[in-house]
């Protein structure tokens, strides 16, 4: 991380900044470092997440490949077009 990088946040809550002080506490660690431990967990699931979603979009790609006899897409939409 570049030094010197900072951001303002305003959490709009002070028992939210209290509960998160209690923790840092807590933790032996600072507000900063929960932050930055928050934020990189944070992009994780949601990484994995798309991950996820791609994985389930090939496969429902795969499927339709099988389901149509493995014809192209364009073969497929022409015969669409054709019953229309």
């Amino acid at each position: 991380m570049a030094r010197g990088t900072r951001i303002t946040v305003d959490l709009g809550n002070e028992d939210l900044l209290k509960a998160i002080r209690i923790a840092a506490i807590e933790q032996g660690k600072s507000i900063r470092e929960l932050t930055i431990e928050a934020l990189q967990e944070w992009l994780e699931r949601r990484m994995a997440e798309e991950d996820k979603e791609d994985l389930e979009a090939m496969r429902e790609a795969e499927n339709e490949y099988r389901r149509t006899g493995g014809r192209l897409f364009e073969d497929v939409v022409r015969d669409l077009e054709k019953e229309s």
